[in-house]
């Protein structure tokens, strides 16, 4: 079954946006970002279309493309809506601090989601965890390069920290966002149609942390 991630009522959502004629990016892995692959762990920049990299449902699928480019072409300080979070080890099953780009989509664990919309692994944007357990905004971040993987179908990828994050499939983006297919498996949650969801996943993370659980190790067991 094609996998598609459902774009509709995220028009502001493309990787690339423009900001009083500068550009920034707004998903993607940051360079230094270890993936799995057939090879081992990889760094991000050292993955080359071909390569095989090691997904959540699919098993090791080829990269179709991967862009290089810069977190943000003007000077001076990163913008915020540019500005990557920081997330605390153990917040959401990484096993060390991490650094991610407000719009990367990243695979949690909740059961509310599971009662939701029958998906216990639901998306969400790195950017709607703000201010959970610690999760921030990083200040005056500077400009680097950003990883922009990309597959046949939409994929989730492990990171050496224990995250998934979500790599969208290769192709138009607009083409994707008016002809998705009816049914579709990998969905980001939106703010605008999944906010009370999105507050009940924040006030599960943040219990599940205070609890202290195992998410890390059954993310790691996963790779093994």
């Amino acid at each position: 079954m094609d996998r598609m991630l459902d774009y509709r009522g995220h028009n502001d959502d493309a990787p690339d946006a423009a900001f009083g004629g500068e550009t920034g990016v707004m998903s993607g892995l940051i360079e230094g970002t270890k993936v799995a692959t057939a090879l081992g762990w990889q760094r991000v920049e050292n993955v080359r279309a071909g390569d095989r990299v090691l997904t959540f449902d699919n098993g090791l699928q080829p990269v179709r493309a991967i862009r290089r480019v810069s977190l943000w072409t003007g000077e001076g300080h990163v913008p915020r809506r540019f500005r990557p979070l920081h997330v605390p080890a153990g917040v959401l099953g990484n096993t060390d601090d991490m650094v991610v780009l407000p719009r990367q989509g990243l695979m949690v664990e909740s059961d509310a989601a599971e009662a939701a919309i029958g998906d216990p692994f639901p998306l969400v944007r790195a950017e709607a965890l703000d201010g959970v357990c610690g999760i921030r905004r990083m200040h005056a971040a500077s400009p680097f390069d950003v990883f922009v993987m990309q597959f046949e179908d939409d994929e989730i990828v492990f990171t050496a920290h224990g995250a998934l994050c979500v790599c969208a499939a290769a192709g138009d983006m607009l083409q994707r966002l008016f002809h998705a297919a009816e049914t579709i498996e990998y969905r980001l949650l939106s703010d605008d149609t999944d906010a009370d969801l999105i507050s009940r996943i924040r006030h599960e993370i943040a219990e599940a942390v205070m609890a202290g659980d195992d998410r890390i190790e059954a993310t790691q067991a996963r790779v093994a």
